[in-house]
């Protein structure tokens, strides 16, 4: 059983990441600066714009929760058929999340399990991905115009400071990582860096931790790493060629047991049952991201995003149709 227990404490530090974010108003700072990018490239771009430049710094359900209630908004007043908008963000959200160690939680699961550094993280993951940006920007763009022009929308950006915390995160845990600093220490001074900005707002920052999602996922983690020992040697003969890097095995095993019990639980069913080496931890990154863009059980994001547009009173049907298609779409690069 391969099984690291400070896992625990470092996603708890990524959540705090994110709340820190939320907590120095992170949304206000996201959401108008959709309105700055939607007169020049319209709002589906600008969508995928956001979520591509944030998604790989602070936790893809982050992104989620903030931006799918805009469109939500978004649609309702200007009477536009939201499901292009819900995929370009959950689309773009799952492949850049899945570009950095700490964009999503199975990167960080397959980071500290692997050894693997941040630098050499990003560059065995960038190609893959940025080829599924392409091919799901091409996918998606027969709906640009159909979603009309420019439209008054919010574009004052307000305080920066969201942006400031975020680049100060990533320039640390690169420079702390390339120096061996331990992935669980990096994180935690990732996270404390925040605390001087929310020192004042202490009890808003404790509203934004997502403590719900953070036990959930600690069930999810934990029982999997049982459920993997107890099998592993009936297991290990389908995990090991994901582990040595096999294809096109490995993508279709990715993605087919991500989209059985979602990608989070199947990262750690695989690093549970066998060693990942630092070739192949990012490739499986890869994977896992791209398969979470095929059904809504195939990241957590995915659930996210349609509860909110269903509580929002909006169909969710197309959405999950119109995902399916720029899903597979997106998760060809996986077989690279």
């Amino acid at each position: 059983m391969n099984f690291d227990p400070s896992i625990f404490l470092s996603l708890a530090f990524l959540f705090g990441v994110a709340a820190n974010f939320r907590a120095m108003d992170g949304y206000t700072f996201l959401r108008s600066l959709i309105g700055i990018l939607e007169p020049k490239v319209g709002v589906l771009f600008a969508v995928v714009l956001v979520t591509s430049l944030f998604s790989p710094v602070i936790l893809n359900d982050v992104v989620i929760l903030i931006l799918t209630p805009v469109l939500v908004r978004y649609a309702k007043q200007f009477n536009v058929d939201i499901a292009p908008l819900v995929v370009a963000e959950i689309t773009f959200t799952n492949i850049a999340s899945s570009l950095t160690p700490f964009g999503n939680p199975q990167n960080l699961l397959l980071w500290q399990a692997s050894g693997i550094t941040a630098e050499e993280f990003v560059l065995g993951a960038w190609l893959p991905l940025a080829v599924s940006a392409v091919l799901s920007a091409l996918a998606l763009y027969i709906f640009r115009n159909r979603l009309g022009g420019a439209r008054e929308f919010t574009s004052s950006v307000g305080a920066r400071l969201p942006l400031v915390y975020l680049l100060l995160v990533g320039l640390t845990v690169f420079v702390l990582d390339a120096i061996a600093i331990p992935t669980v220490v990096v994180l935690g001074i990732a996270f404390a860096m925040g605390l001087p900005f929310t020192l004042r707002i202490r009890g808003r920052l404790m509203k934004e931790f997502d403590y719900r999602s953070l036990l959930i996922l600690y069930a999810l983690i934990a029982a999997v790493a049982v459920a993997a020992a107890i099998i592993e040697p009936v297991l290990v003969q389908f995990v090991s060629p994901v582990a040595s890097g096999s294809q096109p095995y490995s993508a279709a095993f990715v993605g087919v047991v991500s989209n059985v019990i979602s990608n989070v639980p199947a990262t750690q069913l695989i690093i549970g049952t066998v060693s990942i080496g630092h070739r192949v931890a990012p490739l499986i990154a890869v994977e896992a991201g791209l398969a979470g863009n095929i059904t809504p059980i195939g990241s957590f994001a995915n659930i996210l995003a349609l509860t909110i547009v269903r509580r929002g009173g909006l169909p969710i049907r197309k959405i999950i149709l119109l995902q399916a298609l720029i899903g597979l779409v997106s998760f060809l690069p996986a077989f690279l």
